[in-house]
């Protein structure tokens, strides 16, 4: 942690919870990302330009649970109670309803002019970050 301190060089409040958030298996492994996104080193993946808005603020980076549900909200139409479920089924890495939530999650986001291969890919990110 004082190591990814040092290199985030944080200047705000949301830099030390960001990285609060990051610092855990899964999405530990994005801290590299987000630091070099913070200096400007690397441009931001927005996965998709409809989630910019959902993750700009943290670089690209999926981080926080709100933003999961944020995302199958904006991509796929989930209503929040619905994305709610997918964020539990992630947290708790039950099989069979992430598989379920899977067909559900693509088949909204290419209703939404989402190819199926990068609505796979996200999904796919976001199942990473709940890892």
């Amino acid at each position: 942690m004082k190591d990814s301190l040092r290199k985030m060089k944080p200047d705000a409040i949301h830099d030390l919870i960001a990285l609060g958030a990051l610092y855990r298996p899964g999405p530990m492994d994005n801290i590299p990302t987000y630091i070099a996104c913070k200096h400007g080193k690397q441009q931001p993946n927005y996965l998709h330009p409809l989630l910019k808005d959902v993750l700009k603020d943290t670089y690209g980076v999926i981080i926080y649970q709100e933003q999961v549900m944020k995302i199958a909200q904006v991509l796929s139409g989930y209503s929040l109670g619905a994305a709610d479920l997918l964020r539990k089924a992630m947290g708790k890495k039950i099989k069979a309803e992430m598989a379920a939530q899977s067909e559900i999650f693509i088949k909204g986001a290419t209703n939404n002019g989402v190819e199926a291969k990068q609505a796979q890919d996200i999904y796919d990110a976001v199942a990473k970050f709940a890892s």
